[in-house]
């Protein structure tokens, strides 16, 4: 099964594409969003499985990730540096799915991704 990826990280263009080019790699249908606006905007078009927000947003990733779990119920993965215990509960609170700390491996990346979306199928299926 193909899985539709909206990646948003816009404050590093080269993280994106190498995010981009890694996921289409692996079999993964992949669009980009210059924001979280954007993918609002454009949620019936991308109708995504997973979104990947970057920290260094025009608007604070908390707020774009609540902003997202209102509207659609596709997990969430946050990008961004070691957070403090504060940052971490915001995080949760927020409704992000998992936190990847920068830098990471194209192999970390492909295998969180695999995770949250296994995780996610099981229980979606598992709802009556």
């Amino acid at each position: 099964m193909k899985y539709n990826i909206t990646v948003v990280e816009e404050s590093n263009q080269a993280l994106r594409d190498k995010i981009v080019s890694t996921l289409t790699t692996e079999g993964f249908e992949v669009a980009t969003a210059s924001s979280s606006q954007d993918i609002l905007s454009k949620l019936s078009e991308l109708k995504p499985q997973l979104i990947i927000l970057g920290e260094g947003l025009p608007i604070d990733s908390f707020e774009a990730c609540s902003q997202l779990r209102q509207e659609i119920d596709a997990p969430i993965l946050i990008l961004g540096a070691i957070p403090s215990d504060k940052a971490w509960t915001r995080i949760v609170e927020a409704g992000a799915d998992c936190y990847l700390v920068k830098p990471f491996g194209d192999l970390e990346l492909v295998a969180r991704v695999r995770a949250i979306l296994r995780r996610y199928e099981w229980s979606t299926s598992q709802k009556v």
